[in-house]
């Protein structure tokens, strides 16, 4: 179990970045925030030879952890050192979710005149959003691959698939909500969803804005469960770095959702995302 360093972005692969923070996982700093977050259950003393670093690379400005888990780790960290009952808690103490949910499921049956379609949720987690939709008339399977939320889900009567390569050309939309900025390699997402997606169909992603992040990692800074959370939120996207990913797979992103749903509010929050940009829907030409 150990962090591997990443010598070239994750995005466009240039191997020329500058850092913008620096920290050694001894530093109180990040310790006791790792220490309080994971209830005791980090081990700290395994990372106090590494450092936390965030880059941002010169050409996309992907800002992007150097030293993320490598593949035994990151089992450990998202099955064990994460408590499943706790992560499940969370997600059930939630507030607004259904609201953010119906939202985006309104989007949806917009976007194809409440024709009949079926969905696809990438990284399902504990199948809230799958769930949810599912009460609202969508067609939903789910991908994930955590066995305690593959069980959970499977007692809601979610439908959950296990290999992709049996739904090729499938489903009409894919949503996957809080996963990409997890994976050490942003292009394994789109690599193995989108043989799932039928041309002309919609990808709808959420992911940790990074909003004004780079302006705040000053010396006075102190990791925490933001953006460029340690360990998790290896990858911060923003505009540029999604250019880049969505014109390397022949993908147009739709800059505002509300031409789908035309009203005052969706407008506004069109003109927020143009800032925030922690959302983004995608369509496959």
């Amino acid at each position: 179990m150990q962090l591997i360093e990443r010598t070239n972005c994750p995005v466009c692969f240039n191997s020329k970045f500058k850092i913008l923070f620096s920290i050694s996982y001894k530093d109180e700093k990040i310790s006791k925030f790792l220490y309080d977050y994971y209830n005791g259950n980090m081990p700290t003393n395994f990372l106090n030879k590494y450092d936390y670093v965030l880059l941002e690379c010169n050409d996309c400005k992907l800002i992007f952890q150097k030293y993320i888990p490598d593949k035994e780790f990151s089992i450990e960290l998202y099955d064990k050192i994460i408590s499943p009952e706790k992560s499940l808690q969370k997600k059930i103490d939630s507030k607004n979710l259904n609201l953010k949910y119906d939202n985006e499921i309104r989007l949806i049956k917009k976007i194809f005149k409440n024709k009949k379609i079926r969905i696809l949720e990438f990284g399902a987690g504990w199948g809230f959003w799958a769930s949810r939709a599912k009460e609202r008339g969508l067609n939903v399977d789910a991908f994930e691959l955590s066995k305690n939320r593959i069980d959970f889900m499977k007692k809601k009567g979610i439908n959950v698939i296990e290999d992709l390569k049996k739904y090729i050309n499938q489903y009409d939309f894919i949503y996957s909500d809080q996963t990409i900025e997890h994976i050490t390699d942003p292009h394994q997402i789109f690599k193995e969803f989108l043989p799932n997606l039928k041309k002309g169909g919609f990808i709808l992603l959420n992911y940790p804005s990074s909003f004004l992040l780079k302006y705040q990692l000053t010396k006075n800074y102190i990791p925490n469960k933001d953006a460029a959370h340690p360990l998790e939120h290896i990858n911060t996207f923003n505009r540029k770095s999604f250019d880049y990913l969505t014109k390397k797979y022949d993908l147009n992103i739709i800059n505002f959702k509300s031409k789908f749903n035309p009203s005052l509010k969706n407008l506004l929050k069109d003109l927020k995302n143009w800032f925030y940009f922690n959302n983004v829907l995608i369509k496959k030409n």
